[in-house]
């Protein structure tokens, strides 16, 4: 087990992910041919192959969540800080007159419509959310490049 930064565990565990699907649409592309064809890949190997790169990824994330237990509530606050922002963007905001719906027998009908949540409000808070967002990546990468696993 070689020591290494969480930062270069976490490129090491996106390839292992990257290797895991390949190693997956081998076995799912080579375990039926017709017979008598070849075969590029042994499906047999390809599952040896895959079961211990699984493996490696389990021990991978394993060291990186010990490591990153001093700064668990900051990754869960990022998380979530995320999450809330995509909430708010997709939060309508339609304000004044506008038609609604219109079928082929039918005009539309035009309703004046209000929000209680207003643009400029919503934009406000995506990018109070966005800078406590930045905080947080900021201590985080630094606690990537320092601490080793």
């Amino acid at each position: 087990m070689k020591h290494m930064t969480i930062v270069e565990a976490l490129k090491e565990k996106n390839q292992l992910v990257r290797n895991i699907l390949e190693l997956q649409n081998r076995i799912s592309s080579y375990n039926c041919v017709i017979e008598g064809n070849p075969r590029a890949y042994d499906p047999k190997e390809v599952m040896a192959e895959l079961n211990n790169t699984i493996e490696e990824l389990i021990s991978i994330k394993t060291r990186i969540t010990r490591a990153n237990q001093p700064v668990q509530e900051k990754i869960y606050r990022l998380s979530e800080l995320k999450t809330q922002i995509r909430f708010l963007k997709n939060i309508p905001t339609t304000e004044g007159k506008a038609p609604l719906g219109k079928s082929l027998y039918s005009k539309s009908e035009t309703y004046v419509w209000e929000s209680s949540i207003k643009t400029q409000e919503r934009d406000k808070s995506v990018v109070e959310l966005g800078n406590e967002i930045s905080k947080i990546q900021q201590e985080l990468d630094a606690h990537n490049y320092k601490t080793t696993i």
